[in-house]
């Protein structure tokens, strides 16, 4: 297994994909808009990629499906509510039917896992979270975001936490350049950034490592390429034991200062398990895997069971809905978002948008 997720180009494999990820068998696929126009479509290109699959185990096929501004089915008229429009209603009803909902068309789809909850408190900082948190208050945050992971953990989804280690107090977005964050460490338990991550850790079973400068904690390199952030921090200090994915790490945080290769074994080396090559995998995965090959076995044997664990829960895939059960469905999803208005703010344009 190689360990990390990669991205497709398309809304169906290549022939070059398709040799390339059968013969190296990344842990995990993830899907963006680029590859989801059409319902059939979608499922087909999630099929095709659990029959590459050489283990016992289906692969993560992930998405980021926030809601809002971060939604990956709008093509095919299933959009959902944000994270701030959903807790704007401070109604638990209205949040546990928005991650039902969410459930049913990821699980239709084909795909196990969402890129979600966004744990960032929000600020009025211009960076990429704009409409995509819960609140700013952490108790919000843990009560809402905690709720909607909660529901989509039981009708069997895949959940992941982000951005360790909370990175709505970047000024800037991460796709463009590196941001730079303070935590201070000696206090860092008690800053309301990490809290969120720290009261949902039991629950969650994978966290995103956030492409910022956590200056206090590590000078030197991004939170998700840092062992002082991931391994001692997150690992050793938090005892998580979960799924750790960085961020893209074709995001130009990284791309500015390291090669994918470079930043692919600096993150395994940091204590994560599998970073995310969201774009131009066929070109990629080849020098990504060659550089993996001079990780410590004993550290790439750790991701491995980390991740072959996340893959045993991965449930069955179900049949795909019927065109009247996803006409009807699609009718009840528009139904319920005209309930729930987005609250009125300038959202400054991120490229996490438009995947």
């Amino acid at each position: 297994m190689l360990p990390l997720l990669a991205g497709i180009e398309g809304t169906a494999l290549s022939k070059q994909e398709s040799a390339l990820f059968s013969r190296l068998q990344p842990a995990g696929y993830i899907l963006f808009s680029r590859n989801m126009q059409d319902l059939e479509e979608t499922r087909e290109l999630t099929d095709s990629l659990r029959r590459l699959s050489a283990g016992p185990h289906s692969p993560i096929i992930a998405v980021d499906q926030e809601g809002g501004r971060v939604v990956r089915t709008t093509s095919f008229g299933l959009p959902f509510p944000s994270a701030a429009a959903l807790a704007a209603t401070r109604n638990p009803h209205l949040i546990e039917q928005a991650a039902l909902m969410t459930a049913r068309c990821l699980f239709s789809l084909g795909i196990n896992t969402d890129l979600a909850p966004v744990l960032d408190l929000s600020s009025s900082h211009t960076n990429a979270l704009g409409g995509r948190c819960w609140g700013a208050d952490t108790q919000d945050v843990i009560s809402y975001a905690g709720l909607w992971n909660r529901v989509l953990s039981r009708r069997g989804i895949m959940t992941c936490g982000k951005h360790f280690p909370g990175m709505g107090a970047a000024q800037c977005d991460p796709h463009f350049t590196l941001p730079t964050i303070s935590t201070a460490r000696s206090g860092f338990l008690d800053n309301g950034a990490a809290t969120p991550f720290t009261a949902l850790m039991p629950e969650l079973p994978s966290i995103m490592v956030a492409h910022v400068q956590a200056a206090d904690l590590d000078t030197q390199l991004p939170s998700s390429l840092s062992p002082t952030v991931v391994r001692d921090f997150l690992r050793t200090q938090l005892g998580y034991e979960g799924v750790v994915f960085t961020d893209d790490l074709c995001m130009g945080a990284i791309t500015s200062l390291y090669s994918p290769e470079q930043a692919a074994q600096l993150a395994l080396l940091a204590g994560c398990d599998a970073p995310l090559i969201c774009h131009n995998a066929t070109d990629l995965l080849e020098p990504v895997a060659e550089a993996l090959r001079d990780v410590s076995p004993h550290i790439l044997q750790r991701a491995a069971e980390r991740l072959e664990r996340f893959r045993m829960l991965i449930p069955n895939a179900l049949p795909p809905m019927t065109f009247l059960a996803y006409r009807d469905f699609a009718r009840e999803l528009q139904a319920f978002c005209s309930r729930i208005p987005e609250p009125s703010s300038t959202v400054v344009f991120s490229p996490v948008q438009n995947m």
